[in-house]
């Protein structure tokens, strides 16, 4: 978003930050790079066996760049329910209106819920394809997977590794912005006053995200003022 020419020399009063992840432990990797390493493990592992189908979990909406970047790579469908073709009609995307099919045997990568993510599942949607396809390889796509133990996409492990046929990784992907990408974009708008949008019910939470903005905002000082006068505020409220 920095290179938007709207932003640049712009003087922000009142920022409504996106804060799901305004927390120092969901710094979790940019998104390219998050869909670049999905794509690397579903491209090894049809090229280790061709066999292999591909799952893709969603929400109503987002998601869409994993699943066509994977289908992209491999050169293949994407099957998806009639309700979420729908919602993705709306989007207006040829690219994504070419890449789609409601006819599941025509696609090697398969969009479901989020909700039916687990092994019994799985397990249940590749028994439909057999013999087609022996092996199911699944990523569950949301911030929440990142941990200390994943800070580095190297790290990334299946939390299914190939149990009856069905591998599932949890991967760090998110429409939200990350906690560093909110810190890098609020230190570049540098607004006079931020309003968080999200985890901002109780007056612990918002004491938390008020000190990360003044520290985000404390290099020269600017907009610390009218900051302070909010967070004030904020905390009778």
């Amino acid at each position: 978003m920095e290179q938007y020419p709207q932003l640049q020399s712009v003087k922000i009063s009142q920022l409504y930050l996106d804060t799901t992840y305004c927390d120092p432990a969901h710094a979790f990797p940019p998104q390219q790079e998050v869909i670049q390493t999905a794509v690397s493990i579903a491209t090894k592992a049809v090229f280790a066996n061709p066999d292999t189908l591909i799952v893709c979990g969603t929400y109503t909406i987002g998601k869409e760049r994993l699943f066509t970047a994977i289908a992209d790579a491999l050169d293949c469908k994407v099957c998806v329910r009639r309700e979420k073709k729908h919602i993705l009609d709306c989007l207006e995307d040829s690219h994504i209106d070419k890449l789609l099919t409601l006819k599941w045997k025509e696609a090697r990568v398969h969009v479901l819920p989020m909700g039916q993510l687990n092994y019994q599942n799985l397990y249940d949607h590749l028994n439909q394809f057999r013999p087609t396809y022996n092996h199911l390889l699944a990523f569950e796509p949301t911030g929440w997977t990142h941990s200390k133990k994943t800070l580095a996409l190297t790290n990334l492990k299946p939390r299914i590794n190939d149990l009856n046929g069905i591998t599932l990784y949890g991967i760090p992907y998110s429409e939200h912005s990350s906690y560093t990408e909110l810190k890098q974009f609020v230190r570049f708008i540098r607004p006079e006053q931020i309003l968080p949008t999200v985890n901002n019910g109780s007056a612990e939470s918002r004491h938390k995200m008020q000190l990360l903005f003044k520290s985000w905002l404390s290099k020269d000082g600017s907009g610390d003022t009218r900051q302070t006068a909010l967070n004030n505020w904020l905390n009778r409220t």
